[in-house]
C-alpha cells in the first residue's frame, strides 16, 4: 500500500512509513476525515471516471521517523529528539514494527550517543484510541479542511505523536544501552583499578626490595683477634653503586665472625681501612685484598654469603715494630665505631702502646745481650790445650796471636808493645821474674802442665829509660805509646805519668806500677783460663 502522507509505497503490515515516519493508523484516520480514500481502497462514488483530476497535493515535509517532528534531510540527527537520522532501514523497521534485529551499543547503525539522546526524549502522552471513523463524509463536531486556493501556503502535516509502544521501546532500549554501557564502564574501571593496584603493589615491592638492607657475611680471620674478648671491630670500606646508580663510599665494621656489613641492592667492593686492635693491644697488617659483593635479590629478608669470593687475613705485626702512626690510625677508626657492641677504643690504644713499649724494651735488652755475647765471643781465645776470654776493656785495642799453646797479645795501636803472653810448661813456673818482667800467675791444665801468664812492666821500663836519658834509639818511646800500654796493663787504674812522676820524686827505680799491673792481669787473664 501507499503512505497516506507521502504516498510512498510501503509494506502492507507497516505501522510507520519507512520514508516519512508517519503513523499509518493515525494518518489513515485523518485522511478519512479529509475525504481521502484509505490506502489501497477504491475511488469514492462521487469521483466518477470522467471527473476532473484532483489538484496536486503539496510536497510532503520530511519528518523524524522517531518523534515525527519536521527535520532537515541534510541533518544527521533529529533537532527534537536527537535520534540519528542516518540509521539503516532495519533499525527504523525495528522502531516501527518491533521486529527485526535489535540494535545495540555495538551496532554500527546506532551509537551510544544516539541511544542516550533517544532516552532523553520526554515521553509524550499516549493518544486516546480513536472512534471508528466512516470512510467518507464529514464528521459532526469536526472542522472540515479548508481547500488550498491559488497562492495559499502549502498545507503543513499535523504533528505526529509517538505511541506508547514506541516510547516504551525507546525507554527499554535506552535502559538496556545504559545498563550495557554502565556494565562496560564498571568492568573497564574495575579492570583499570585492579591494574593500578597491581602496579602499585609491584612498585611497592620494588621499592621495598631496593631499600632493604641485607646482612653480608664475609670471611675474616686474625691470630689473637676476637671481638668477643673485647677487641675492636675491623673497619671495612664499602665502595660501589646501589641499584639506582647512587655512588656509595662508607666505612662499616665487621666482627671476628665476619658479620656487620649491611648493603642494599647494587654492586660493591670491600677493603680494609685500618687494623683492628686486639684485646692485648696487638696491631695487624692491613691486607691489600678486596672482596666483590653483588646484591641482586628481590627478597628483602635474604642474607648474602660472600665467603666464597675472598677473605681478609690479619697478620699480627711484631709488637716492637709497631709505629705510632699505625696505633693512631687503628684508634681513630675504633673510636668512630658507635654501633652496638663497639669496644673501648681508649683502653685498647693504651694496651697497644704498652705492648709496643714493652716489646721495644725487651728487644733492646735482647739486642744488648746479643751484642755482649758477640763481643765476648770476639774476645774468646782458644789455644791448643786451653781457652780464655780477654777483658771487655781491651775491645778493639789489642790483637791476639795464637801459636799452639803460645798466645801473644799486643797493642793494636803500637804493635811493638806486648801487653802479655801466655805459655804452657811442664810443672810450675820456677822463676817469677823481677820488677821489669814477671809472671802474673799460672793455671793447672792437668797431667803436669801449667799455663802461665807473663808481662813486661812497661810503666817502670819506660820510666827508667826516661830517667837515664838513654841515647839508644831503641830505648825511645813516645808519651802516647807509654800512656796506651800502661792503660791496657792496669785497666786504667794508674797512668804512665803517675808512675814516671813517682820515680822522679823518689829519684830511684821504684816498683813502677807493678802493684796495679799484676792484680789486673791476674783477674782478667789468669783467672779465665780453662783447660780444654
Amino acid at each position: 500500500m501507499k503512505c497516506p502522507v507521502c504516498h510512498s509505497e510501503i509494506r502492507d503490515d507497516a505501522v510507520f512509513c519507512s520514508v516519512c515516519g508517519s503513523n499509518i493508523a493515525e494518518a489513515t484516520a485523518i485522511a478519512s476525515l479529509d475525504g481521502e480514500p484509505a490506502p489501497g481502497a477504491a475511488a469514492s462514488p462521487e469521483q466518477s471516471p470522467g471527473a476532473a483530476p484532483p489538484e496536486p497535493e503539496p510536497e510532503p515535509v520530511p519528518a523524524c521517523p522517531f518523534c515525527g517532528e519536521p527535520i532537515d534531510p541534510a541533518d544527521p540527527f533529529c533537532p527534537s529528539c536527537g535520534a540519528r537520522l542516518s540509521a539503516p532501514i532495519r533499525d527504523i523497521e525495528f522502531e516501527q514494527t518491533g521486529s527485526g534485529p535489535v540494535p545495540g551499543p555495538d551496532d554500527p547503525g546506532l551509537t551510544q550517543p544516539d541511544f542516550a539522546r533517544m532516552a532523553a526524549v520526554p515521553e509524550a502522552p499516549a493518544a486516546p484510541p480513536a472512534d471508528p471513523v466512516p470512510a467518507v463524509g464529514p464528521v459532526q463536531g469536526t472542522v472540515p479542511p479548508v481547500a488550498a486556493g491559488p497562492g495559499a501556503p502549502a498545507a503543513v502535516p499535523p504533528k505526529k505523536r509517538m505511541s506508547g509502544g514506541k516510547i516504551a521501546a525507546i525507554v527499554v532500549a535506552a535502559v538496556a544501552v545504559a545498563a550495557l554501557a554502565g556494565g562496560g564502564v564498571w568492568f573497564y574501571l574495575d579492570q583499570q583499578h585492579q591494574q593500578q593496584v597491581a602496579e602499585q603493589e609491584a612498585r611497592r615491592r620494588e621499592q621495598e626490595a631496593a631499600s632493604a638492607l641485607h646482612d653480608v657475611h664475609i670471611d675474616v680471620s686474625g691470630e689473637g683477634w676476637s671481638t668477643d674478648a673485647g677487641a675492636s671491630r675491623l673497619p671495612v670500606r664499602v665502595s660501589g653503586t646501589d641499584l639506582d646508580g647512587t655512588a656509595v663510599d662508607e666505612v662499616q665494621y665487621v666482627d671476628s665472625s665476619g658479620e656487620g656489613v649491611r648493603l642494599r641492592q647494587g654492586s660493591y667492593e670491600l677493603s680494609v681501612v685500618a687494623s683492628p686492635i686486639a684485646a692485648d693491644g696487638a696491631i695487624y697488617q692491613v691486607p691489600d685484598t678486596s672482596i666483590p659483593v653483588e646484591v641482586s635479590t628481590d627478597d628483602p629478608n635474604e642474607n648474602i654469603d660472600a665467603t666464597s669470593e675472598s677473605s681478609f687475613v690479619l697478620t699480627p705485626i711484631d709488637a716492637a715494630e709497631v709505629t705510632d702512626e699505625q696505633i693512631e690510625s687503628a684508634y681513630e677508626l675504633a673510636a668512630a665505631d658507635d654501633g652496638e657492641g663497639a669496644a673501648d677504643a681508649d683502653a685498647l690504644r693504651d694496651a697497644a702502646v704498652k705492648r709496643r713499649d714493652d716489646a721495644v724494651a725487651e728487644k733492646e735488652a735482647a739486642e744488648a745481650a746479643a751484642a755482649e755475647e758477640a763481643a765476648r765471643e770476639a774476645r774468646h781465645v782458644v789455644a791448643a790445650s786451653y781457652e780464655f776470654y780477654l777483658p771487655a776493656y781491651w775491645d778493639g785495642r789489642v790483637t791476639v796471636e795464637v801459636d799452639g799453646n803460645n798466645v801473644t797479645i799486643r797493642s793494636k795501636a803500637y804493635p811493638r808493645l806486648t801487653v802479655c803472653e801466655v805459655q804452657v810448661q811442664r810443672g810450675t813456673a820456677q822463676f817469677w821474674g823481677d820488677i821489669g818482667r814477671g809472671c802474673m800467675g799460672e793455671v793447672d791444665l792437668g797431667q803436669g802442665h801449667y799455663a802461665s801468664v807473663w808481662a813486661t812492666n812497661w810503666g817502670y821500663t819506660i820510666g827508667e829509660l826516661y830517667m837515664r836519658n838513654s841515647t839508644d834509639p831503641d830505648d825511645y818511646y813516645s808519651l802516647e805509646e807509654a800512656t796506651e800500654i800502661v792503660d791496657l796493663q792496669t785497666g786504667g787504674a794508674v797512668t804512665y805519668e803517675q808512675i814516671r812522676d813517682a820515680m822522679i820524686a823518689a829519684d830511684a827505680a821504684v816498683s813502677g806500677g807493678s802493684e796495679a799491673i799484676q792484680p789486673y792481669l791476674e783477674a782478667q787473664i789468669v783467672d779465665t783460663i780453662q783447660p780444654l
